[in-house]
């Protein structure tokens, strides 16, 4: 059996449904099961990475584990410590767990780019997860992906949000301003891979789309998707941390602080990475955008 954690996040939830659609015993992990609803034939455990009293039913009898269940930049920190309790000490607490279980494999999505990082930063918590599992004692493959589009992705999601609001876009640039946007279920595809290829493992693998593009090239590929026309204005990642700063007072910010750490860092890595790992093309993001919108 296999336990994915975050089962009802974006990535989680595309695990999920894949490994159940091709015959796969799963176990969705989540903190609130009354508001989750999952494939047919998927047993639903409740439990929390930041209690670790809470794991040990959730990884009982499991042979492998896909650990998705994290705090993404895009999204605004719940409360204060939460990106370092959930990503970082959370991650260890399931490696933990996951061991004393006898655990085959951890298959850990992260995000590229990830590096270590000043103690306070949003990529801090990112390596921490990383090296919770490198740690932790099991076999594992960590999967850093590029930014993600596809059904309910929010970077795209936020872009679209903001188009529909404001006159004006920010079109951020700086001296990394180049992302690889790659199709959630093209990551979904490494993932089942990661999950079944012996060779994969002890491996961080970087991954993304077919195609180099920049901040302002995805903000216009996004918009024409939403069918909006805005004026896109030039805004130095300086200026625009000062504007994520008014926008944390929002529930749902278009901008976070923790996402503009994405510009201090080329987040793409070779053209050719999913083929030559995988086996297969990925999806472009533009020809995605264009035959299927925002939420395909």
């Amino acid at each position: 059996m296999i336990l994915v954690t975050g089962a009802n996040g974006y990535v989680g939830r595309h695990v999920v449904a894949r490994l159940a659609s091709g015959g796969r015993q799963v176990r969705a992990m989540v903190r609130e099961p009354g508001s989750y609803t999952p494939p047919a034939g998927v047993e639903v455990v409740q439990a929390d990475v930041t209690l670790a009293d809470t794991l040990s039913a959730a990884v009982a009898g499991i042979e492998a584990i896909v650990h998705a269940a994290a705090i993404t930049a895009n999204l605004k920190e719940p409360y204060k410590g939460a990106y370092l309790q959930i990503n970082q000490a959370g991650t260890a607490n399931l490696a933990t767990a996951a061991a004393a279980a006898g655990v085959g494999r951890i298959v850990l999505v992260s995000g590229l780019g990830t590096r270590p990082a000043p103690e306070g930063t949003y990529m801090a918590t990112r390596w921490g997860m990383e090296e919770a599992v490198r740690g932790g004692g099991l076999p594992y493959v960590i999967l850093q992906p590029s930014v993600q589009f596809g059904d309910g992705a929010e970077f795209s999601a936020a872009l679209a949000r903001l188009a529909a609001t404001a006159p004006v876009m920010p079109a951020m640039s700086g001296p990394h301003d180049k992302f690889q946007p790659i199709w959630v279920e093209d990551v979904v595809s490494c993932v089942v891979r990661a999950l079944d290829d012996d060779a994969l493992l002890g491996r961080e693998i970087a991954i993304g789309g077919p195609d180099y593009l920049t901040f302002r090239e995805i903000l216009q590929a996004t918009l024409r998707a939403a069918g909006k026309k805005r004026l896109l204005a030039p805004m130095p990642v300086a200026l625009a941390r000062v504007a994520a700063t008014f926008m944390s007072v929002l529930p749902r910010p278009p901008l976070t602080r923790a996402t503009l750490e994405l510009f201090t860092f080329e987040n793409a890595t070779d053209l050719d990475a999913v083929k030559r790992d995988f086996g297969f093309e990925p999806r472009p993001f533009r020809q995605h955008l264009e035959e299927h919108g925002l939420n395909g």
